[in-house]
């Protein structure tokens, strides 16, 4: 079996359709078809389901297959980007990180002292949903995720603790609210909301703070992404909760005023999570000895109001 082979069976498995799979991968149908049953008839199993020529997913032998190339292409890349007179120096390669929506606000932070002691790392860095991330994690479609930690489902990751994460609301400064030195979460419930989409971790988690104090979560507007939150917030018509990690993008914007939000004082952590396996690639080992010694927690704490 060659390499290319398993990556035929992963790109079908990203694309569940032989004509994408094939065109991703830049040969014919044909030649995508043949390659599956050379697969078939050296593992001697069916291992994709076919009906009136069209994909219909994997068998279950088909499944341990998939599961086998994903692992096998993985280890061939990590050892393809190996410097084997010394593993840990002039990494090279790409690192495939993958942020919830949330956690981008902080990428730079993780990022930045990476890129300077590994500058022959390329870094590809992607926002995605928490589901997304664990499942890019157990597929090895990604080598980190920056995500919530608590809200992790699948086995088999490994975390480690960033910062924790607290919740302020975000107002214009000229806003009636503006003198306030704190809000309860029962009077944010009552407020004219921009918040982001029900299925976003950051929201599950200030729709339950609500709950637990009898609101029925509600927004007025909501959103996939954080620019919306701002835009709208601008505006003086909606207003919006938001962790203090965003402050390290805000920076010192004179025109916004953020009020930390109490009763209850309720923090989430943010985290990395890799998959849990041994050797981890250098280069994986390396971001997560940088992230730890950055700080993150202390550096964000410097932007609070």
């Amino acid at each position: 079996m060659q390499i290319n082979q398993f990556r035929y069976l992963v790109a079908l498995a990203k694309e569940r359709h032989f004509g994408r799979a094939a065109a991703s991968l830049g040969i014919s149908q044909s030649a995508l078809s043949q390659a599956l049953r050379q697969f078939e008839r050296h593992f001697g199993v069916p291992i994709v389901q076919r009906h009136q020529g069209g994909f219909h997913g994997f068998t279950r032998e088909g499944e341990a297959v998939l599961a086998l190339a994903r692992q096998f292409i993985a280890d061939h890349d990590r050892l393809l980007n190996t410097n084997w007179e010394d593993p840990d120096a002039h990494l090279t390669g790409t690192l495939r990180i993958a942020l919830s929506p949330v956690a981008m606000t902080i990428t730079s932070l993780l990022t930045a002292p990476f890129a300077a002691k590994h500058p022959g790392v390329k870094l590809s860095v992607l926002c995605k949903t928490m589901p997304e991330i664990e499942r890019g994690l157990k597929e090895f479609e990604y080598d980190i995720g920056v995500t919530y930690l608590d809200g992790l489902t699948l086995g088999g990751l490994r975390p480690y603790a960033l910062y924790e994460e607290a919740y302020y609301l975000l107002i214009p400064r000229d806003h009636p609210l503006s003198a306030r030195k704190s809000i309860d979460w029962k009077e944010v419930g009552m407020l004219p909301l921009c918040l982001l989409s029900p299925h976003l971790h950051n929201r599950i988690i200030i729709d339950r703070i609500l709950e637990s104090v009898g609101i029925v979560p509600q927004a007025v507007i909501e959103t996939n992404c954080s620019l919306g939150l701002f835009a709208h917030m601008r505006t003086g018509n909606w207003l919006t909760v938001v962790p203090h990690s965003y402050f390290y993008l805000l920076g010192d914007w004179v025109s916004i005023r953020s009020i930390p939000i109490v009763n209850p004082s309720e923090t989430a952590t943010i985290g990395i999570v890799i998959h849990e396996r041994e050797p981890l690639m250098p280069a994986v080992r390396a971001f997560v000895e940088i992230a730890q010694q950055t700080g993150v927690g202390k550096q964000l704490d410097r932007y609070r109001a």
